[in-house]
């Protein structure tokens, strides 16, 4: 078992390295570099070498004055000479070279072209047995498969960098591949990992004092539990960056970290606080011409317009949005763009969003991308529905269910194709830790070889061992078979535990951490599936509750008290509501309980429990009141956003009552 898995990563490494020879575009040096004599190994002449340095001049300018194109010419002319070479220094620099290149085709975004010149590179240092340089040249080289989808190829590169760099001393180069490392494992679904890896290159990060890697590493982090919807967590990474000294950061660095925190702030509802923050990721994507983020952060911010009830702002960022997107070429961002604008001009004026709905339903089946093809065709129905062409809307909603057959396929396969490169990245894993076992016990072994007799001795055991081999074929034979019986068992063992552990992700990904009730994410994903299906009965109730001067318990009390008000709350509201309905955590001290079985009149009544339980409620010193806003389908809302927005123009009228208090929507209805 133990040699299957050392050949398992040697054959990955010769695999790579062979392919890397393959796609050479300049003759490779013939013969091992290793077993070229300096007396016989070529060099260049003293013409050919300035040549070179003029070459590498001239491109290493052209990158730094960012004109790519003209860079990779440059340096593929050095590269050309170079290879002509036989000579380590000069195979080493042709090594760098390719990197050189790769490095420029990664800035213009040509990802299939980055992979081929990091192998280019690699096949070079592998040749050189320069391990600090393979191992480095196999993480960016991870990082390359990554863009291009290879998910398995790149985590083969990132388990060989982390290999290669435990028998070498180059902490730096080690914690850059850890970062890689839990990158890979994060687009995986293997969070677990992607954390523990993201951790360890943090605190070497942190403890030579590298400000702008700290902030990567702390980034990556808060990517995480943003994927997990765990924002308090993702917003103490996403702070500890924009803590750190700004001079010290890339400016992106810091931007992706101000626009996460805007989207936290975003899904708890602190639309305020969240503009400012999407506000300033922007302001330093303008100043560094990042187009693409540019598209992407004035999404957010229109996002955020939206919901905080600002239509027009919402529009002119919606519409700055797509200027950007088509600024930059990217059809996905322009999908997106269209997509969102149009849905928010179907209330407005559903004639002018049926042209964007369009486009988008174009780019997105020019890119094939089911999702967004699937949400154009349901905006789409909307529109047609808004404009009382009910034979189009029915065209779109069969359009629609067949996106959504086919979505589901395709997310089925996703999550088989996430969970294959989860199992293998364990199955890695454990080759790795076999691979530093092997190495100790080799090391005690050697350890204790005290002269050549003993050498002499293993050697004859050995020879024995060999002669011997063919009588025990048929028990060799026997073994394997049960060993591809204990692995299948293994592969079923290892993929009922993803399945259980993403059972546990959907969980945490749908519920608050504090409260225990449902999240915001999971309201809207309940609501949208209710109103996807219309229409729906007048019996179909919703309740906002909004605990009263909650800022004032936490000012006077401190955090750990509110944290425990709304808790007990939570239980409150949950008891009561019981079986009738779910209730989530809208967003800070606000709780939105859905009620799809009760009438306006019953919803009203649990309202009235709910205020004067919460009224009766105290813990310790402190009394705690409500304010609640009740809605309905009998009053007509067409949408998730109008059922919410009804309920909570209702509690925002209880607050200006006094507090303490239940209004429902049709009490103060124009």
């Amino acid at each position: 078992m133990q040699n299957r898995l050392r050949c398992s990563l040697f054959v990955l490494s010769v695999t790579f390295f062979a392919n890397a020879k393959a796609v050479s575009a300049f003759p490779a040096p013939s013969g091992s570099l290793s077993a070229t004599s300096a007396e016989s190994a070529l060099s260049l002449s003293d013409v050919q070498q300035e040549e070179v340095e003029n070459w590498l001049a001239s491109a290493d300018g052209y990158y730094d004055t960012k004109q790519f194109s003209l860079a990779i010419s440059a340096y593929l002319h050095a590269a050309s000479i170079l290879a002509q070479s036989s000579k380590k220094t000069e195979q080493r620099l042709l090594g760098t070279t390719y990197t050189n290149v790769a490095q420029s085709y990664k800035r213009l975004k040509e990802r299939t072209e980055t992979v081929v010149y990091y192998r280019k590179a690699l096949a070079i240092f592998t040749a050189l047995n320069d391990k600090k340089y393979m191992a480095r040249t196999l993480n960016t080289l991870a990082e390359a498969e990554r863009y291009i989808n290879e998910l398995e190829k790149a985590l083969q590169c990132s388990m060989l960098s982390l290999r290669i760099h435990s028998e070498i001393d180059d902490p730096e180069g080690e914690a850059k591949a850890f970062m890689g490392a839990a990158i890979i494992y994060r687009h995986i679904g293997r969070y677990d990992a992607s954390l523990e890896h993201a951790y360890k290159a943090y605190q070497y990060f942190k403890r030579v004092n590298a400000p702008n890697r700290i902030a990567k590493a702390a980034n990556e982090m808060g990517l995480v539990y943003t994927r997990l919807m765990q924002f308090d967590n993702a917003e103490r990474f996403y702070l500890t960056t924009i803590g750190l000294p700004k001079d010290k950061l890339e400016a992106r660095t810091l931007a992706t970290a101000l626009r996460e925190m805007g989207v936290s702030k975003w899904h708890s509802s602190d639309y305020s606080t969240a503009l400012n923050f999407a506000q300033r990721a922007y302001d330093i994507y303008k100043a560094e011409n990042e187009v693409e983020k540019l598209s992407l952060t004035t999404r957010i911010i229109a996002d955020i317009y939206r919901d905080s009830g600002q239509p027009k702002l919402a529009k002119a960022r919606y519409e700055e949005s797509l200027n950007y997107a088509e600024a930059s070429g990217n059809k996905l961002n322009q999908t997106k763009s269209l997509v969102h604008l149009g849905e928010l001009l179907i209330n407005q004026s559903a004639a002018s969003a049926v042209p964007l709905l369009l486009r988008a339903q174009q780019l997105a089946a020019e890119i094939n991308d089911t999702a967004y093809l699937l949400y154009s065709y349901r905006a789409l129905r909307k529109a047609d529905k808004k404009r009382g062409n009910i034979a189009g809307s029915l065209a779109y909603a069969e359009k629609e269910i067949q996106m959504i057959t086919i979505l589901k396929d395709e997310e089925i396969a996703k999550q088989m194709a996430l969970s294959n490169a989860s199992l293998y990245s364990r199955t890695l894993e454990m080759e790795l830790n076999d691979l530093r076992e092997d190495a100790k016990l080799s090391k005690l072994e050697l350890d204790k070889k005290s002269d050549e007799v003993e050498i002499a001795n293993q050697r004859n055991t050995i020879a024995e061992l060999e002669l011997t081999k063919n009588k025990y074929a048929s028990l060799a034979l026997a073994l394997m078979l049960a060993v591809c019986l204990l692995f299948s068992a293994f592969i079923y063992r290892s993929f009922s535990a993803a399945k259980k552990r993403n059972a546990e992700l959907d969980k945490l990904a749908t519920q608050d951490p504090l409260t225990r009730c449902y999240n915001r994410r999971y309201l809207f994903d309940y609501l949208n599936e209710d109103f996807a299906n219309p229409p729906l009965a007048e019996n179909y109730s919703l309740i906002m509750v909004d605990i009263d001067h909650f800022k004032a318990i936490n000012d006077t009390y401190g955090h750990t008290a509110g944290d425990k008000v709304l808790e007990e709350i939570a239980a409150i509201l949950t008891h009561t509501v019981n079986d009738t309905g779910i209730v989530t955590r809208y967003g800070g001290e606000e709780f939105c309980i859905v009620l799809p079985t009760s009438t306006i009149n019953s919803a009203i009544d649990i309202a009235h429990t709910i205020k004067n339980k919460v009224s009766t409620y105290k813990h310790g010193d402190i009394e705690v009141t409500c304010s609640i806003g009740v809605s309905s389908m009998a009053f007509t809302a067409n949408t998730p956003s109008e059922l919410i927005e009804q309920a909570d123009t209702a509690l925002f009228h209880s607050k200006h009552k006094g507090r303490n208090s239940v209004t429902s929507w049709n009490e103060i209805a124009p």
